[in-house]
């Protein structure tokens, strides 16, 4: 599975690669200076708009006490962190974001039940945003594109469908069991905080009005999202429109869930934007430099993230080793520390 998963990514860097070299290094080259560093600090700056519609759709997945807003947007912006630069480990965002979470005093039981709920409506969400652009293009003589909509949505929606239905036949139950031998034969004590899995997922669904609050604020955040794309093509002098622009986004997002075997949609991602991008009539090197914009972005905000919860993380296992550390004995102190000898600087006389 991981020598699968490795060579994934390679092939799609790979791609990628060649992708942008046959449109021409100079001409994306040349797009990207267009945009420059200002146009990438003002995607970057955008994102967090549409992080933070995400986090609160999460967030209302919880009854009350739950963490407040501002935390649900660290903790998705952890997430999303994790699951761009950690593409390599399955579901290591959403173990990021769990781990976020109990530490910000939610039970892993609620969180992980919480996640996976989470995980299923956003995807229902972006099912919504891809009719939508399908919807758009039926009202324009972009024909060519209704056939790869048709096939995004023939690989989404299947995906949506096992993920609910699986939940629904036992598979919650199985990661239940196994988390169970984890614990009882790795001594992974958090994982017994996980019983009850199931029932809790299930719990959640049977909250009709949270569900409701969550696939809205999701379809939102993915029509605000567009406007990422509309900023950084702006800045390169490239004006689609907004109708444009989803249907662009909504495809190529498709296309990346479609091809979810592929760490990070490597190569996917580049091959979609200049497809779709070529279509309505947003030139290669533009689409090419969008893309590179994104990915910069992901970098970005990755990375520093990701950073400052390495140093969180880092102080809090100092603060729980300090205390075990041995404390200085009259056994271990040396000669010249005893408080017999009168060369030692607690032996000395008062002045």
């Amino acid at each position: 599975m991981k020598l699968g998963i490795a060579s994934g990514a390679v092939l799609g860097v790979l791609a990628a690669v060649l992708i942008v070299v046959w449109y021409g290094l100079a001409s994306v080259g040349d797009a990207l200076e267009l945009a420059g560093w200002t146009g990438l600090a003002a995607i970057a700056a955008y994102h967090f708009l549409p992080l933070a519609v995400c986090a609160i759709a999460w967030r209302a997945l919880f009854d009350a006490p739950r963490p407040s807003a501002l935390q649900f947007v660290w903790i998705r912006w952890l997430r999303d962190a994790g699951s761009d630069l950690l593409a390599l480990v399955p579901g290591g965002g959403e173990m990021l974001g769990i781990r976020a979470m109990k530490l910000a005093g939610v039970e892993i039981g609620a969180a992980t039940a919480a996640t996976v709920v989470d995980i299923t409506v956003e995807m229902m969400a972006q099912i919504a945003f891809t009719v939508l652009g399908l919807v758009i293009l039926l009202d324009r003589p972009a024909g060519p594109l209704v056939p790869w909509t048709l096939l995004g949505l023939a690989a989404i929606i299947p995906l949506a469908a096992a993920l609910f239905f699986a939940q629904r036949l036992g598979l919650i139950g199985l990661i239940e069991r196994f988390a169970d031998k984890l614990a009882a034969g790795y001594g992974w004590t958090a994982l017994v905080h996980i019983s009850g899995l199931e029932e809790r997922v299930h719990a959640i669904y049977r909250n009709r009005a949270a569900i409701v609050r969550a696939f809205g604020a999701h379809f939102l955040a993915w029509i605000v999202g567009v406007g990422e794309a509309g900023i950084a093509l702006a800045m390169m002098g490239v004006r689609p429109g907004f109708g444009s622009l989803i249907v662009l986004e909504s495809l190529t997002f498709a296309i990346r869930t479609a091809a979810f075997f592929v760490p990070a949609a490597a190569g996917v991602q580049e091959g979609g934007y200049v497809l779709l991008g070529g279509a309505l009539g947003i030139a290669p090197e533009f689409a090419l430099a969008l893309s590179l914009l994104k990915r910069g972005r992901e970098l970005i905000l990755g990375t520093a993230v990701l950073l400052l919860w390495h140093s969180i993380e880092g102080r809090r296992m100092w603060r729980m080793w300090r205390p075990l550390a041995p404390a200085p004995t009259l056994g271990n102190l040396s000669p010249e520390a005893s408080p017999d000898n009168r060369s030692a600087p607690s032996a000395q006389p008062r002045p």
